[in-house]
């Protein structure tokens, strides 16, 4: 892979021969690695990409002309804390990198500063700048440098040739082929109150694919420990991916899928303003996506329209939910809490004003947690129960959402 600019890094050593070990595809595979976890279908497929992701680098790209697209992520799962068991999902697929060739780890919590500082590191004793961040709270990773750390998240993430900074106090720091991959975890209370308000819907919110879940898939008391033959035989294939190398060529008739899919993105538009930027930057997501599902399932680097479409399907299926991401964003200072009470209701299906002012009586007064309702009524989340005598007044769900 050509390198621009500064003096040429050390020569990896020659690569060994591996080949893959399951029988046909990976992704498929690590979704029986993961049955035993609670945690939701999408969280897992979009943890494996990730890993693949983080696995082949820069190693292979597909070149579009006035860009040259890599295959990175970043994948944020969001949830309410505990019950998803998002830290748990980036632990299962951190495990089947931990044992590869030349992946680099960075820390979940670091500032934008000593980040670039790794990045330049890692540049100057290999071919790409490649580097992996498991943050199993987002916090951890934005709150050190703050806008900061957005604005540099934003600028790495197309992986330019060349990327430089410079202080005043200590000098230059340059990156060649950066290529950085996040899977990180958080809540819609943190994005609300974490994020600023003016970055929702631009530059790093369309570079991230948000991925929600707000309940178990299943209840599991005692998870089976994965079987041992299998994480072995994914982390031997893992390897095996990870050493593919070169550029992505169009099968047949996948030029004609993917300027249909270009074309109903750019005549659709979202319902929620927030996920705006997110939808006009899908059609680099899915090409993105359909990299890595060709690479999970063999070596051809071919993007056939199979994968395409699958892509495609998996961001659709992500962005109908990506809204409840940013339920909790806007102006209304008691957004998040709105947010938490009608999922209540609408968990419970019913519930007099006296549980409900038991349950919520930290957000404020009779009067905020009545505003609170009356805004559910408005919106049609929930109606009022006739009043009986002797009852306590009531609130049920008008619709799950």
């Amino acid at each position: 892979m050509p390198l621009v600019g500064g003096a040429a890094p050390k020569e990896d050593p020659p690569k060994k021969k591996t080949e893959r070990i399951l029988i046909g595809n990976w992704l498929g595979y690590y979704a029986k690695y993961t049955q035993e976890s609670e945690s939701p279908d999408d969280f897992h497929l979009w943890t494996g990409l990730s890993i693949i992701a983080s696995a082949v680098r820069r190693n292979v790209w597909l070149n579009q002309g006035t860009y040259i697209l890599y295959p990175n992520l970043y994948v944020v799962l969001v949830g309410p804390p505990g019950r998803v068991r998002k830290s748990t999902t980036i632990r299962l697929g951190r495990r089947l990198l931990l044992n590869l060739e030349n992946i680099n780890f960075g820390p979940d919590s670091v500032t934008r500063e000593e980040l670039i500082r790794q990045l330049g590191k890692i540049s100057t004793t290999a071919k790409q700048a490649a580097l992996t961040i498991h943050s199993t709270e987002m916090s951890s990773l934005i709150e050190p440098s703050g806008i900061k750390m957005i604005q540099f998240l934003t600028d790495i993430f197309d992986g330019d040739f060349k990327w430089k900074y410079a202080t005043k106090g200590q000098g230059k720091d340059t990156i060649h082929n950066p290529c950085l991959n996040i899977l990180a975890a958080t809540t819609p209370t943190w994005i609300a109150d974490g994020l600023p308000a003016d970055v929702i819907g631009h530059g790093f919110t369309s570079r991230v694919i948000f991925i929600y879940g707000d309940d178990r898939r299943y209840l599991r008391p005692f998870p089976k420990e994965p079987d041992a033959e299998l994480i072995k035989d994914l982390a031997s294939d893992l390897d095996h991916i990870s050493r593919l190398e070169g550029p992505f060529l169009w099968g047949p008739g996948a030029k004609d899928t993917y300027s249909a899919i270009y074309s109903q993105i750019d005549k659709s538009k979202p319902d929620d303003y927030r996920i705006e930027g997110f939808h006009n930057r899908k059609d680099i997501h899915v090409l993105k996506v359909a990299m890595l599902f060709s690479l999970s399932e063999n070596d051809g680097l071919v993007l056939e329209s199979p994968f395409i479409e699958a892509a495609f399907d998996a961001l659709n299926e992500i962005e109908e939910s990506m809204g409840k991401t940013f339920s909790a964003v806007g102006k209304y200072a008691l957004a998040s809490d709105y947010e938490r009470m009608m999922s209540t209701i609408l968990e419970a299906g019913e519930m007099t004003s006296e549980a409900i002012h038991e349950k919520f009586y930290a957000i404020g007064d009779v009067k905020e947690i009545a505003n609170l309702l009356m805004m559910g009524l408005s919106c049609g989340v929930i109606e009022r129960v006739p009043t009986q005598k002797d009852k306590p007044s009531a609130y049920r769900a008008k619709h799950r959402s």
